[in-house]
């Protein structure tokens, strides 16, 4: 199970929110909760370079707040200026963590 894959999807789709492609369905789209989320936040990549579990430390809170405050619907995608703001942060951080895992892999392997 090759993690920065399953880092990069997630980059794409946040990269598919903010352009009105598609929304945000949690846990049950995200493509590292698919793997490492069941009862329990396990093995998760994001929760690895956080040190917390649940997305806890990541801008999604502020997400799915602003969500459920502001607009109150099933679908959570990008209504607004904040929603857009707060989608890119979300984008950013996951590609903030792939950059990490590739830098922790290029490093891993010059040692080698």
């Amino acid at each position: 199970m090759d993690k920065i894959k399953i880092m990069e999807s997630s980059v794409q789709k946040w990269e598919k929110i903010i352009a009105g492609e598609r929304s945000d369905g949690g846990v049950i789209d995200c493509p590292p909760c698919r793997i490492f989320y069941g009862l329990i936040c396990f093995g998760c990549p994001i929760a690895a370079y956080t040190g917390k579990k649940f997305c806890k430390g990541t801008p999604y809170g502020e997400w799915h707040h602003h969500q459920i405050e502001a607009h109150d619907k099933i679908r959570k995608k990008v209504y607004c200026s904040e929603c857009l703001r707060l989608a890119t942060e979300m984008r950013d951080f996951m590609i903030e963590i792939v950059e990490h895992m590739k830098a922790e892999r290029d490093a891993a392997q010059k040692e080698d």
